[in-house]
């Protein structure tokens, strides 16, 4: 039983290993080409659906609907393969204008905290301003952000690597 475990973590580190440094030192090859397939995946539904209502003989309100969705999820594949760099600065944007309401609602708390004469309120007022820049870089630099984002998951992998190693050679040492 431990030759089978010691074999999959081994695998499944060498997987590990592999994904976390081409995610870590190659992230925009990983963002483009995770855009790509998204845009494929798009793409091959609309064609399912237009198959789908070029098929069904009697053609309904949910047939036309079907075709319409089709051909706005096709548009939106053709769009993200042309542009895979506007698609995955989109989640950064909606994160970065979350970030920065929330930023301006503990900005206004900090400074009701120092109407209150609250001794540490200059630390919500700190925290404030690490969410506003945050929200910014976010909101200014979004494919920046989701680079930083991959390469952290990339050396996340490398960790989890290190840790299996180090379970395999725990393991191994028992008799």
């Amino acid at each position: 039983m431990f030759e089978k475990i010691r074999n999959t973590l081994i695998a499944t580190s060498v997987l590990y290993l592999i994904c976390g440094i081409i995610m870590l030192f190659f992230p925009k090859n990983v963002i483009t080409f995770a855009c790509y397939l998204v845009g494929i995946i798009f793409i091959f539904v609309a064609l399912s659906g237009i198959v789908m209502y070029l098929k069904t003989e009697i053609k309904t309100a949910f047939n036309s609907f079907t075709l319409v969705m089709s051909i706005i999820f096709g548009a939106f594949g053709v769009y993200v393969l042309l542009n895979p760099e506007t698609f995955a600065s989109f989640l950064p944007v909606v994160m970065g204008i979350f970030l920065m309401v929330d930023s301006i609602s503990k900005l206004s708390m900090a400074f009701d905290l120092k109407k209150v004469q609250y001794n540490n309120w200059w630390q919500m007022l700190i925290v404030a301003f690490i969410l506003m820049g945050l929200s910014l870089f976010l909101l200014f630099r979004p494919f920046e952000a989701v680079e930083v984002g991959v390469q952290l998951i990339g050396a996340i992998l490398i960790v989890d690597t290190i840790s299996n190693i180090f379970t395999i050679y725990s393991y191994s040492k028992i008799k």
